[in-house]
């Protein structure tokens, strides 16, 4: 198989170790976590999962704009930033929605809010996807920095 069209698996693999970190980390923010440990585990598992999700469209629609698969590596801060605003919307708009609208989760009474939304998931969207491609701009050019969008 083609190298270049498999850039996308260490975003998700690093993706996916490091939002499972922070989602662990940030468990007693949210009422759940009282839920018991099997529940969290799980709870955390899904949210990894969708972070992961975020993660990869996030980076989708910034190959889209650079028209680049390599733009970690290829392109500078700038089209990082753009990565890294994407899923800092996208983050905001569904822990309003998924809060306040969908009450599908709950923050905590010790969850620091910024205008109603979470800081702790704020943070995560900053400092996981700057991590990121840190991360993958010291990846060796053989494991997955090859191709431009076809």
């Amino acid at each position: 198989m083609n190298s270049s069209r498999l850039f996308e698996i260490p975003v998700i693999l690093w993706g996916f170790g490091l939002n499972a970190v922070w989602e662990f980390a940030q468990s007693a923010f949210y009422v759940d976590h009282a839920n018991g440990w099997r529940y969290v585990v799980w709870s955390r598992f899904h949210c990894t999962v969708g972070d992961v999700l975020i993660l990869l469209g996030a980076f989708l629609v910034t190959a889209a704009i650079s028209r680049s698969r390599r733009w970690p590596v290829d392109r500078g801060n700038a089209v990082a930033a753009v990565f890294i605003g994407v899923g800092l919307a996208y983050t905001i708009w569904s822990e309003w929605f998924n809060t306040t609208i969908r009450e599908s989760w709950a923050y905590a009474a010790a969850m620091p809010l910024v205008f109603g939304v979470g800081l702790l998931p704020l943070l995560q969207w900053l400092a996981v996807p700057t991590l990121l491609i840190w991360i993958l701009r010291r990846q060796p050019a053989r494991v997955s920095l090859k191709g431009n969008l076809e």
